[in-house]
């Protein structure tokens, strides 16, 4: 029996098993080790952040004033629409007012007493002039009344001469007519250099009114020059006075009222604030290991959480993305409870959308290994 086993058993072929089908037996290991690194290389090289996390920007304008002041009124409520120029607020003026008043009232006596002055003193030199010229003419109307005497006298004895010689008159009346035009003749003698003195003091007198006039006009001119810096000094107050009315630089929503009438507010404190309206931008934040593929004008969706419903998803496209690598806010991390460092990355909305300014929006871009969909518009 046993020999027919062994005479049987050399009759069998044995076949060896390919090693290939052996393998196939490994499959789940095969595939798990495939998919382990497809996960590591999507994790390092950009599917990890292909949606980032974003704020709708929101542009304020803080309507503050430039010097402590107490408010005396506020023209808006929230909600008010402004445009710009609108009144927001009015400070008090009256210390600047009483500035303004001491400051004119400064400029008025400084003219007033330099036109005073001035004045004066052109009196003073006129009226001397004036008796100059009146001591000249009396001196020159003596002087002709004097010669038109003396040529009287002198014909008069020419007259009396030969009725002397006939002894028709005395010789006592001769003399007397001669001792007269004697003294009228030493008078004429000497009314010349009184009259030259006389006009000496005209011209000394007219060159000293001349001269005072002169620093007149200098005096004018200084006090002309400290005017218009008082009138400088006036106009800065003016200006200082027009900052007192708080305007908006730009159109804009009252978003909020800081400070109320009659409260004293401090340089620099905000009074309101205003949502300053236009197209809005988002901020996104990206992490600094991120890979993926992004640069200016990378295109991009956004997906809002507050005006989704209105707005659905929004086409975008990067515009700006800083340099400079700092820590993200938290809410922008993508690992919760850790700081992350990133960059910021500003995005330009392809379409017109009412986002809510401030609100979180997520961010999703074209990274190495993924391609979005554009959003309808």
């Amino acid at each position: 029996m046993a020999e027919a086993e062994d005479i049987r058993d050399l009759h069998v072929t044995r076949y060896r098993r390919p090693w290939w089908k052996s393998l196939l037996q490994y499959w789940p290991l095969v595939v798990f080790l495939c998919v382990g690194m497809l996960a590591i290389l999507l994790y390092n090289r950009g599917g990890k952040y292909r949606v980032m996390t974003g704020t709708a920007e929101r542009l304020v304008e803080n309507v503050a004033p430039l010097e402590s002041a107490r408010i005396a009124s506020i023209h808006v409520d929230v909600g008010d629409r402004v445009k710009a120029g609108d009144i927001i607020a009015q400070l008090d003026t009256s210390i600047v007012d009483a500035e303004n008043a001491v400051q004119k009232e400064r400029i008025y006596r400084a003219r007033l007493e330099a036109q005073l002055d001035q004045l004066s003193l052109e009196r003073q030199f006129s009226v001397t002039l004036q008796d100059a010229e009146q001591e000249l003419r009396k001196a020159a109307m003596d002087m002709r009344l004097t010669q038109v005497e003396h040529d009287a006298i002198t014909k008069e004895i020419e007259r009396l001469q030969p009725l002397l010689e006939q002894r028709v008159i005395s010789a006592e009346t001769m003399t007397s007519k001669q001792a007269k035009e004697s003294i009228l003749r030493e008078t004429l003698a000497l009314m010349p250099d009184q009259i030259d003195a006389l006009t000496a003091e005209v011209n000394r007198a007219k060159n000293q009114k001349s001269s005072a006039l002169e620093r007149m006009r200098e005096m004018e001119e200084t006090v002309l020059k400290a005017a218009d810096a008082e009138g400088e000094a006036l106009k800065l107050l003016n200006i200082r006075r027009d900052g007192y009315t708080l305007r908006a630089q730009q159109d804009g929503i009252v978003a909020q009222i800081d400070q109320q009438p009659g409260d004293v507010v401090n340089a620099g404190s905000s009074i309101a604030s205003i949502l300053i309206q236009g197209p809005i931008r988002v901020i996104g934040f990206l992490p600094e290991n991120d890979l993926s593929a992004i640069s200016i004008g990378t295109e991009a969706n956004i997906y809002p959480t507050v005006s989704s419903r209105e707005t659905g998803v929004i086409p975008a496209k990067v515009v700006q993305v800083s340099p400079a690598v700092y820590s993200l806010p938290e809410r922008a991390s993508p690992i919760r409870g850790e700081i992350v460092r990133g960059r910021q990355v500003v995005l330009e909305l392809e379409k017109e959308a009412n986002l809510v300014p401030g609100e979180t929006v997520s961010i999703e871009i074209e990274s190495i290994f993924f391609t979005i969909p554009q959003a309808s518009e």
